[in-house]
């Protein structure tokens, strides 16, 4: 099993978008890694939370991930954990054409926390979870979000441009490794 810091080959030289940021746990674990950061999410209560602690190097914006823009080549890596959940199929196509477009040559993207289509059942395991998951399809509030099939992130990869895409089993100590994996784009 691969570390999330493994993934991301940190570099001190590197810039590095941290999308979908939450509270900045992880952004805080890497604030010594890169040159710079920007750090960004849709809550600006969370965006706050990290830019009170932040060195200078790290620029913490409230914006939402689905529309933001930033320009060609801005990055040598990208980080998005436990967000692409949030994104449909196709607003999931045009995020990794954004994403394609924003990093670097020889950069690399990391994708956590991916809710697995193959696995799902290894959440939702009893009846009565399998009883909230089809009433929140039914109101049109799915639990945990999409789930996507490995197969088909990579073939998107492929299709927009990347030259590499692995999947990485999560590591034992990740408390939702049995229904999640992790995926790496190389550009």
């Amino acid at each position: 099993m691969v570390s999330l810091t493994a993934m991301l080959a940190p570099n001190p030289k590197a810039d590095l978008l941290d999308l979908c940021c939450g509270n900045g746990t992880i952004t805080r674990k890497l604030f010594n890694d890169y040159r710079t950061i920007t750090a960004v999410d849709l809550a600006s209560e969370f965006v706050a939370q990290v830019a009170c602690d932040a060195p200078p190097h790290v620029t913490a914006t409230a914006g939402d991930a689905k529309s933001i823009t930033f320009a060609p080549g801005s990055f040598d890596r990208i980080l998005l954990y436990a967000g692409l959940q949030y994104f449909s199929e196709a607003e999931t196509v045009a995020l990794f054409c954004r994403l394609r477009r924003w990093i670097r040559p020889g950069g690399r993207i990391v994708l956590g926390d991916i809710p697995d289509l193959a696995r799902r059942w290894h959440f939702f395991d009893s009846a009565e979870r399998e009883d909230a998951y089809f009433a929140g399809l039914q109101n049109n509030q799915p639990l945990v979000g999409f789930w996507f099939e490995s197969s088909w992130l990579i073939k998107l990869a492929h299709h927009v441009g990347f030259f590499a895409a692995n999947i990485h089993n999560q590591p034992d100590p990740l408390p939702y490794r049995h229904y999640r994996f992790d995926l790496v784009l190389k550009a």
